[in-house]
């Protein structure tokens, strides 16, 4: 991303955000959903005593760890502190951080755990979704560039199928 795009990017999504009701808080509305939906499968799961209970919290809790974990050990600039303009949305400047996107690599986490243990392909289809709508926000808020996205959603899924696999495992005693 070059600052010209990224500056063409926010102006336009502060323009389709400026004639709706609830301006720029629109942009936490996908990731209240996908949490609120997150907190409301696991609370099914746990209320019907289903054993993927512990997978679909230990999975996502681990992809969120080293999300975190690798922001802070990578600390790359945000666009709008490497390019001088605000992102659209609140914000705090120098704030770093921003390799991988953990809002992307949450929402792939959680999308990836309804594919592991939901039987309904729609809801699945639904959350993952919603998962690239989060990316996308990143992206077209200001907050992320492409980069950051990409590489939180190939971090889930490779820890998503990797921790999955293991609880999965016929010599795992669970």
């Amino acid at each position: 991303m070059t600052r010209e795009s990224y500056s063409r990017i926010t102006r336009c999504t502060r323009r389709a955000l400026a004639g709706l009701p609830l301006g720029e808080r629109l942009l936490s509305v996908p990731t209240v959903l996908c949490a609120a939906g997150y907190l409301a499968f696991a609370a099914y799961l746990a209320l019907s005593r289903d054993a993927q209970l512990l997978p679909v919290l230990v999975v996502p809790a681990c992809c969120f760890g080293a999300a975190t974990l690798l922001r802070r050990l990578i600390n790359r600039q945000r666009p709008y502190d490497r390019y001088g303009l605000p992102p659209v949305g609140r914000y705090a400047a120098g704030k770093g951080r921003s390799l991988p996107s953990r809002h992307t690599a949450s929402a792939a986490a959680i999308a990836l755990s309804f594919c592991y243990a939901c039987p309904n392909a729609a809801l699945c289809a639904a959350m993952c979704a919603l998962a690239l709508v989060i990316a996308a926000l990143r992206v077209l808020s200001g907050q992320h560039d492409e980069w950051d996205v990409l590489c939180a959603i190939g971090l889930s899924a490779v820890l998503s199928f990797a921790g999955y696999s293991v609880f999965s495992s016929p010599m795992l005693p669970i």
